[in-house]
Formats: structure tokens, sequence, C-alpha cells
């Protein structure tokens, strides 16, 4: 194991100091994506977790350096069930779902679909089901079903959800 690996395994933590000095040993050092979403697979579960954080960090800042995983972390999503993990990963298809120079496949967007509305109608916590609502309503201008299952969706749930997810509901709906 390379000084890296055991930095990303043994220290970094949900800190954006540990954070921070992750992405400048990943600069610093080339070290592939590749190798970084094996060590997410192989992890135990609060590595996992500080991993993912850190990734959803590292794909704001640098999205270009996750361009070819993407399929790697819808293949994570589908079994996940860590509410922290969802949040960094839903957070993580929201980068690429805006970012204008990632071309999604109907596969991928497919599948993004049913894990949102998956989360989303099941019992996730709220940040989960505020990203997953963001993600949807990306989507819905593409592929105008989601807005048709989304919205009145949205509608009902609105009432009994907290303010945060209204606040976030209001804008989506208001953009519809």
């Amino acid at each position: 194991m390379d000084f890296i690996e055991t930095y990303l395994l043994n220290q970094l933590d949900l800190s954006l100091e540990k954070r921070r000095f992750a992405m400048n040993l990943i600069h610093e050092y080339h070290y592939p994506s590749s190798k970084l979403l094996s060590l997410i697979q192989q992890a135990e579960d609060r590595q996992k977790l500080c991993l993912l954080c850190f990734c959803d960090t590292l794909s704001r800042t640098n999205q270009n350096y996750f361009f070819k995983e993407v399929d790697n972390f819808i293949n994570l999503s589908k079994e996940e069930v860590n509410e922290t993990n969802k949040r960094s990963l839903t957070n993580i298809f929201l980068t690429y779902l805006n970012n204008k120079t990632y071309a999604w496949n109907s596969e991928q967007e497919n599948t993004i679909v049913e894990i949102c509305f998956s989360w989303l109608i099941n019992d996730s916590k709220v940040a989960t089901k505020c990203n997953c609502i963001s993600c949807l309503a990306i989507l819905s201008k593409k592929h105008h079903w989601i807005g048709e299952e989304l919205f009145p969706l949205i509608e009902k749930m609105y009432p009994t959800m907290p303010a945060s997810f209204q606040s976030r509901a209001k804008a989506i709906l208001k953009r519809k």
C-alpha cells in the first residue's frame, strides 16, 4: 500500500482540511481515479463514508478527474444504504448532471432515475431527498415523463416535509 492509500484509508476524515490535503496528494502525484474508486469498493464502512465525502468535494473542484468513473459511482449507488454516502453520491450526480461537457448515456440516466425515485419515496433523510428531486428535475428537462411523475410527488410530499425540502421543492416547482 502506498502512502496516498495509507493516508486515504487511515487519516482522511470529514474535515475540510484533510480533504484539501488529500486533493493536493491526488493532484501532485497524479493518483488515478480508478485506484481511488477501487479503494472505495474495498473500504470498510467508516473509510467508505470519508472517501465518498472526499470524492464529492473533489468532483466539485475537479470535474474532469471522475469523468471515467461515473458508472462506478452509479454502481456504488445501487446497493447503498448509508445516508451520508447517498448524499455524497447524489451530490456527485448533480455535479455531472449540471456539467454541460459530460455526456450521459440513456442507461446511466435511467439508472439515476430509478435510484433517485427509490431514495425519494423510501425512508431516506431529507438531504438525500433534496438531492434526488434536484437530479430528477434536471433529467426531466430532457425526459418529460420524469416531470409528470416527479412534480405531483413533490406537491404531495411538500406539506409534511421540513423547510429545507420545501425550499428546494418550491424552487424546482417554480422552474417547471
